[in-house]
């Protein structure tokens, strides 16, 4: 009914301006004609006895200035009705710019919606309604932020205050809708003013897209993801028990190993070399690969690895093969699955956590920053580790004299830049220590401990 009002309007309006520009050309003529006719009168009154050639034309140069007069009034007659039609084709290639416009509005998916400065709805497109779940009457003159989420109200007005004021904002804003019924829906809409010089009032315009099916799937993908890290943790902590169980006296020692490797990575990762290298994913890899530092020790005979008191040279050198088995099995891990990155540092540390700076360590011998920085950083934390846990032959040492020994061996043993890293987050040791000690039992077994201190004649 509406569309046919405004067709009916258009119609009589294009009749109308058709009718003005025709009686502007026959108003032009007939002012010409008019002129005519009073100087010729004129001329009958001044000079009745004159001819009515000479009544009606006058004088040469008078014809000429009837006739050029006559045709300046024809002339602009002419221009005014074609003016009055090129606006009126104008006002017809709009409007069918309009339906155009309207019709692919009508057709997408996404909500297309007009509001005023105020933030009332002046247009929307079925989609719209839709997303709204409401008709378009319920909607039009009703405010946007009405429909949101009270949540969401501040946020909206002040994205959409900076529209208004043409100042710098984001593309588009993550909104709730409150729709008929009860429900809602998570939108994402865009904004911006609209450039339309004959409406009387600023509108701004933009799409509204629904976005709730996305986030419930990255919600469920996230969760997803967070299981299976749990499972991973799970099963790195399993196989690293594996070796723990053989060998039990370490106590809490892999919670502890994890806990000093997490603190001094965070640390060295705001060091500038290192900054664009230790990132928050390499702090978690490192986090969760650390315990499986001594995993290889699954392959060692028990009457090396449980023996009490001082290795002898070859079961030491035997003892020694553990890196090896570990480095290998996780190496053959690796290659089954490339991109988890977590399995990659656990392989280097595996292999590599007993390398020492001075190229004196084992298996390989390495030196110096060719030891993959993993393997340096639990270098020192199983090293912290094995100096200050108590065992059945000895008394665990100090913070401060462990301290001082990782200090005397900067650049020897350890690398400098894990020592400095360690030692600037040493109150981060001492709660960790403190925390991870405080239910520790006592076993009679050898440890890990005798390696550390046989390895490094501490």
């Amino acid at each position: 009914m509406n569309a046919f009002s405004d067709n009916q309007i258009t119609l009589q309006r294009k009749t109308i301006d058709d009718r003005i520009g025709d009686s502007m050309l026959a108003f032009g003529i007939g002012i010409a004609i008019c002129y005519w006719f009073f100087n010729a009168l004129i001329c009958f009154f001044d000079s009745p006895d004159s001819g009515w050639k000479m009544i009606l034309m006058g004088t040469e140069l008078q014809l000429y200035e009837k006739l050029a007069v006559s045709a300046l009034f024809i002339a602009f007659g002419s221009h005014v009705q074609s003016n009055i039609k090129k606006r009126r084709q104008s006002e017809d290639n709009l409007q069918k710019s309009n339906e155009k416009y309207r019709i692919i509005l009508e057709s997408i998916e996404e909500g297309y919606y007009e509001i005023n400065f105020a933030g009332e709805f002046k247009f929307i497109n079925n989609s719209m309604c839709k997303i709204m779940a409401r008709t378009e009457q319920e909607i039009i003159g009703t405010n946007i932020t009405s429909h949101l989420d009270n949540k969401d109200i501040d946020g909206f007005k002040t994205f959409f205050n900076k529209i208004k004021n043409n100042e710098k904002h984001a593309n588009t804003i993550e909104c709730e809708f409150q729709i008929k019924g009860g429900g809602r829906k998570i939108i994402e809409m865009s904004a911006s003013v609209m450039a339309v010089f004959n409406l009387t009032e600023g509108r701004v315009r933009g799409i509204v897209r629904d976005i709730t099916e996305k986030k419930l799937l990255e919600k469920n993908l996230f969760e997803s993801l967070e299981d299976v890290k749990e499972a991973r943790a799970g099963i790195i902590l399993g196989l690293a028990k594996l070796a723990e169980y053989r060998d039990t006296d370490t106590g809490r020692h892999l919670e502890r190993i994890r806990e000093y490797s997490k603190a001094i990575a965070l640390k060295m990762s705001n060091l500038p070399q290192y900054s664009g290298y230790i990132t928050s994913q390499y702090i978690e890899d490192i986090y969760q690969s650390s315990i499986l530092h001594d995993i290889g020790k699954v392959g060692v005979p028990d009457a090396i690895l449980l023996k009490k008191g001082k290795l002898t040279d070859e079961e030491y050198e035997k003892i020694k093969i553990h890196t090896l088995l570990g480095g290998r099995a996780l190496s053959d891990i690796t290659k089954r699955f490339k991109d988890q990155t977590f399995l990659t540092i656990a392989k280097e540390i595996a292999f590599y956590h007993h390398e020492k700076w001075n190229g004196k360590g084992y298996p390989r011998q390495l030196k110096g920053e060719r030891i993959p920085l993993s393997a340096r950083i639990i270098a020192i934390a199983d090293v912290y580790d094995a100096l200050t846990s108590k065992r059945c032959y000895k008394q665990k040492l100090s913070h401060t004299k462990a301290k001082e020994i990782i200090i005397n061996e900067k650049g020897e043993l350890f690398d400098p830049d894990v020592v400095d890293s360690f030692l600037a987050c040493e109150n981060k040791f001492l709660e960790i220590c403190k925390a991870f000690h405080r239910d520790d039992t006592l076993p009679d077994s050898r440890t890990n401990t005798v390696m550390i201190h046989q390895e490094y004649n501490f």
